[in-house]
């Protein structure tokens, strides 16, 4: 089955680094995924809407062995086109973990109208509706919406309207977050106005402040209740451990690169000798320069003083004076 849940980004350049980092495939909607970066900024700079969150991330997740990296990707690029159809969009596949993912990161500027996306209640709902509809049409599993997610009547009166509930804030809280176990999840919650307010043996129950009323976990979800949510810390716990384990490997691998072991036993630091030969190489550059201008100014003088002599004898018409022994004509 295909989950999806969005966050905002105050930079889009650090979402893509992330992503490209460990992307298998890539691909861009209304840009070209290479210069992604460089698109996004100068689409919000154009509509000078520099300020505030630059964009939004989509994480599309995939049943274990259901689809390849080259299918995801071609799954996440027909979401963007769905949900964000005049935003720029660049989509980076990752096999790093038992599910394979997308993330999609969408610039926040409507490159036609110059709005920004509203990442609001309704617009998470959108996403997962269209999601839904791109896995039925290719034959693909979807979430037990019974089960993942469980909205009332009044609820879904209030987002059909794009109003927002305070149920989907506790909700859309909990699907951004990164815990590891209940006191990390309590600090990430609480300056977005939720609290814990109980643990039992079977139950965890919410408070949203603002609004001053609690729920339940399992009247929202199976995935927001306490079961859920430690299956949520282990799966947190297993991203960040490979993630540590592939960072400790590409360090390993950066240094092996760094020293190369010639037949003769002699190791060469190859990082600092291409270091110091770049600086020798733009020393002689501006050595180089240095004495071709020293060159060009001396042929210009010595260009001048020849032709000096000559304008002077022109100008006044200089003749050789007699010495009185030569014949007179």
């Amino acid at each position: 089955m295909a989950t999806t849940k969005i966050s905002a980004t105050k930079s889009t350049s650090r979402a893509i680094n992330y992503a490209e980092k460990r992307a298998v495939e890539k691909s861009g909607y209304n840009c070209d995924v290479d210069y992604a970066k460089g698109s996004f900024k100068a689409t919000r700079e154009l509509y000078n809407k520099t300020n505030g969150n630059q964009g939004h991330v989509v994480i599309q997740s995939f049943k274990p062995d259901e689809v390849t990296p080259e299918q995801c990707n071609a799954l996440g690029l027909e979401l963007a086109q769905k949900i964000a159809p005049n935003h720029q969009v660049a989509v980076y596949t990752h096999n790093d973990t038992e599910h394979i993912h997308n993330h999609i990161v969408i610039n926040a500027i409507d490159i036609e109208t110059g709005k920004k996306f509203n990442n609001n209640k309704k617009a998470l709902h959108d996403i997962r509706q269209a999601n839904d509809e791109i896995c039925r049409a290719h034959g693909l599993s979807i979430p037990d919406k019974q089960a993942e997610m469980r909205y009332t009547q009044a609820e879904k009166g209030l987002i059909e309207k794009g109003r927002d509930s305070w149920k989907d804030d506790i909700r859309q809280a909990l699907d951004t977050s990164q815990a590891t176990n209940y006191d990390e999840l309590a600090k990430e919650l609480e300056p977005q106005g939720i609290e814990i307010a109980r643990i039992t043996k079977k139950t965890i129950t919410y408070k949203h402040v603002d609004e001053n009323k609690k729920v339940r976990g399992n009247r929202l979800g199976d995935d927001y209740d306490k079961g859920g949510l430690e299956r949520g810390f282990e799966r947190q716990i297993q991203l960040f451990a490979e993630q540590e384990r592939r960072r400790k490997q590409e360090e390993r691998e950066k240094q092996e690169r760094r020293y190369e072991r010639y037949a003769d036993g002699i190791e060469v630091d190859w990082d600092n000798y291409r270091s110091n030969t770049d600086k020798k190489r733009t020393k002689r550059i501006e050595r180089a320069k240095e004495a071709e201008q020293i060159a060009r100014a001396e042929a210009s003088r010595n260009r001048e003083s020849r032709a000096t002599p000559q304008q002077d004898s022109r100008q006044f018409d200089i003749k050789p004076e007699r010495t009185g022994f030569e014949p007179e004509l």
